[in-house]
């Protein structure tokens, strides 16, 4: 058993949690209008914003592979679990920054998305 908690700021308070149907992850939906993903051990792997209100609810598909969470400000959002790893950032990030580095950046900095 671990214990997973937000800091005791009453704004951050958990309103949802949710197990993978493949048992690897858990989802919890704050108050703080954020989604938290965390290995089944408890560790917190990603925090994930798009919610202008707190998160009261938040279910996985049957896959595990997307993240469907709902919100006070009207809003549900599917996450695509798949698109969120480091790498899928990675590229995203360099796709919109390509053009700046290339003629912006300085020593190192130009070999960030090479």
């Amino acid at each position: 058993m671990f214990v997973f908690y937000s800091t005791e700021n009453r704004y951050n308070d958990v309103l949802s949690v949710t197990f993978s149907p493949d048992d690897n992850k858990i989802a919890s939906a704050s108050k703080d209008n954020t989604v938290k993903l965390w290995s089944k051990d408890g560790e917190e792997l990603q925090t994930l914003y798009g919610h202008n209100q707190r998160v009261t609810s938040v279910s996985f598909s049957p896959d595990s592979k997307t993240l469907i969470s709902a919100s006070d400000d009207k809003t549900v959002i599917v996450w695509n679990l798949e698109d969120l790893t480091l790498k899928k950032l990675i590229e995203d990030a360099c796709i919109q920054v390509k053009d700046y580095l290339k003629y912006n950046a300085t020593g190192s900095d130009k070999e960030l998305c090479k």
